[in-house]
């Protein structure tokens, strides 16, 4: 295929992805990378026949200098690995840190509608599953289009609720859930949990409509 049969394929197929998803994962199992000290700076994992191959950077202070350090894991896939996950969807997640309980990693969506999913997959293979940002992004304008979602504003209980709402369906036309058994499920009368969904969607769409 010649360079111009590329550009114009590109063109015809441009595979847009919109929305930014940071997201912190604890996977429900062991995983390799547990026994690899250091500071894990990249991963890279693939999954050709089933199979999963893993490419980890380390760096690590000896003798007062940085060492850079690459390992690599190859074998079955593991049933509670992440990445398998992000694979199915056709994502590619960057790794942006690890934590005390797992991995912060980002990734890129061609949808909203898909994260609701993704996160519901995500968490069957894991011990829990946070969303710690949302950035919607406008390849028209990069620079006056993006917005930058803190979830750090909202309280435990609001982004919980916010959350399930999300996942259960209640943004959804028609909705999947209704207000009443969503406040059933939290334990709350309709109008706490209303007042409490009005709280969180106001802090999120102050954000994401602020000048």
């Amino acid at each position: 295929m010649s360079e111009t049969d590329i550009d114009e394929a590109f063109v015809r197929h441009p595979h847009q992805r919109n929305i930014q998803v940071v997201l912190e994962i604890a996977p429900d199992g062991s995983c390799f990378m547990e026994a690899i000290d250091g500071e894990i700076s990249d991963i890279e994992m693939h999954f050709p026949n089933g199979d999963c191959h893993c490419d980890v950077t380390v760096c690590r202070e000896e003798d007062h200098r940085q060492c850079v350090e690459i390992f690599h894991h190859s074998g079955a896939v593991c049933r509670n690995c992440p990445g398998i996950v992000f694979s199915r969807y056709d994502l590619v997640p960057q790794f942006l840190k690890r934590t005390a309980d797992g991995f912060v990693v980002k990734a890129y969506l061609p949808t909203n509608h898909q994260l609701s999913d993704l996160i519901d997959d995500l968490r069957t293979v894991s011990h829990h599953v946070r969303l710690l940002r949302i950035i919607n992004l406008d390849g028209k304008d990069i620079g006056s289009q993006t917005a930058d979602i803190d979830l750090s504003r909202l309280t435990n209980k609001q982004r919980e609720t916010l959350e399930r709402a999300t996942e259960r369906g209640y943004y959804k036309s028609p909705p999947s859930v209704s207000l009443a058994e969503l406040a059933e499920e939290f334990g709350v009368s309709e109008s706490a949990l209303s007042q409490r969904l009005a709280r969180a969607e106001e802090a999120v769409m102050g954000q994401l409509f602020s000048a």
